[in-house]
């Protein structure tokens, strides 16, 4: 069971090594990437290795002092030969002393790494958790500009259309030559839309490949929506959430119980040791046993400084433990705060201003074409459509965004 086991395990990691070196040849979903992530990106690897260093501590804080082996030779006479008697004049002393631990001290250093472990994991979880909402915008923006994208392009390949049929118009004699160029001129701004477009669809397919430690940009897509879904917590839910899930802060609690940990283990250090042994003695012809004890006489060091400074990081901790609530706190009212912003502003251009933009250039496209409209009037109705359009992306881009924010203060997936 356990060969098969091992050889499973190997299997999955060989799988998801070459996973990361070649992206899969289908759009990934936000949900993979964020596996991707976990997995594969290199600083949080880093991160990953660190914690299991610092827990290692645990197996260094656990271990007992080795015994300490003593052995002294005297009276060896060698600059008289002629009077050496091993029998009758060398001493031979030999002891084990083993020391013995008092005021708990190791039951304390087990404690303290244990509190240094567990604000390791925090950390590593806090960690873990900025790298996936760097993901997620990261995601966001590539969706983006992959729709601003595909949008681009549609408008140029439209506005090629009103550029045939007005080709037609001039052929008749409706427009006038002047008006023509101006709208093939207008073109141009269609087409530098593309150009801008595909750099930064570029841009940010890189930015996340790289986030997902793929070295491969040009192979990776994905898919998703990119309207965001409305959030069913209010902010006192969310708050308290934050409170219970936040990593960072849990961090901060853990760190006011590591310095406890830490002024005990001081104080434990405090208390004096003892070593104590049994010894052998072979002094010429007669042999010997007897106990050896030693026992420190701390008059002077007390170990004072180190209960002093751990007692006043013990008061830093607990103030910053309310300082890293208090942040808490303010982090979900901001977040909170741009959501609904954002949210408000999605749904003006999702309700109202795309419909109505759209309307408005039919009306204009109608008129102009039967000579009622000017040529200003009808170019200013196709850019002004042009920003609305991608307003509407970027507002929808902007809520969705607000969302995984939402979802990185509070520490709780908000998406369905």
């Amino acid at each position: 069971m356990m060969k098969r086991f091992m050889t499973l395990l190997i299997a999955l990691l060989a799988t998801a090594g070459a996973w990361a070196a070649n992206p899969p040849d289908h759009p990934i979903t936000l949900s993979e990437a964020l596996t991707i992530a976990r997995a594969e990106n290199p600083t949080l690897r880093a991160v990953r290795a660190h914690t299991s260093a610092v827990q290692a501590g645990e197996v260094t804080a656990a271990l007992r002092p080795n015994p300490l082996f003593t052995s002294s030779n005297e009276d060896f006479n060698v600059f008289n030969p002629s009077k050496f008697d091993p029998a009758d004049t060398q001493e031979y002393t030999q002891n084990v002393a083993f020391l013995i631990e008092r005021g708990g001290k190791r039951q304390a250093r087990i404690d303290d790494a244990h509190q240094t472990t567990a604000v390791a994991e925090s950390q590593f979880q806090d960690a873990e958790r900025q790298l996936e909402l760097q993901v997620k915008l990261a995601f966001v923006n590539y969706q983006l500009s992959s729709e601003t994208l595909k949008l681009a392009e549609d408008n140029l390949h439209g506005y090629g259309q009103v550029i045939e049929a007005n080709q037609v118009r001039l052929t008749a004699g409706d427009i006038s030559r002047t008006d023509f160029d101006r709208i093939k001129i207008e073109e141009a701004s269609f087409q530098s839309d593309v150009l801008t477009a595909r750099t930064s669809m570029l841009q940010a397919r890189s930015q996340l490949a790289a986030l997902l430690g793929i070295g491969d940009a040009a192979k990776l897509n994905v898919t998703g929506q990119l309207s965001p879904p409305p959030v069913q917590e209010s902010l006192a839910q969310l708050q308290q959430a934050a409170l219970q899930r936040r990593p960072d802060y849990l961090a901060a609690q853990q760190s006011v119980h590591k310095a406890e940990a830490d002024l005990t283990l001081a104080r434990a250090n405090g208390a004096t040791d003892v070593s104590v042994g049994p010894e052998y003695k072979r002094n010429g012809p007669d042999n010997t046993i007897g106990v050896v004890f030693q026992l420190p006489l701390r008059v002077f060091d007390r170990n004072q400084g180190e209960k002093l400074r751990t007692s006043r990081e013990l008061e830093s901790s607990r103030y910053a433990e309310q300082a890293a609530r208090l942040q808490v706190l303010s982090d979900v009212q901001q977040a909170w705060d741009a959501y609904e912003s954002a949210l408000e502003r999605h749904n003006l251009y999702s309700k109202d201003y795309l419909q109505r933009s759209q309307t408005v250039l039919e009306r204009l496209t109608f008129s102009y074409q039967h000579g009622a409209t000017s040529l200003l009037d009808y170019l200013d109705a196709i850019r002004s459509h042009r920003d609305v359009q991608l307003g509407a992306l970027s507002a929808d881009a902007q809520a969705l965004a607000a969302v995984h924010q939402l979802s990185y203060v509070t520490a709780m997936e908000l998406l369905p």
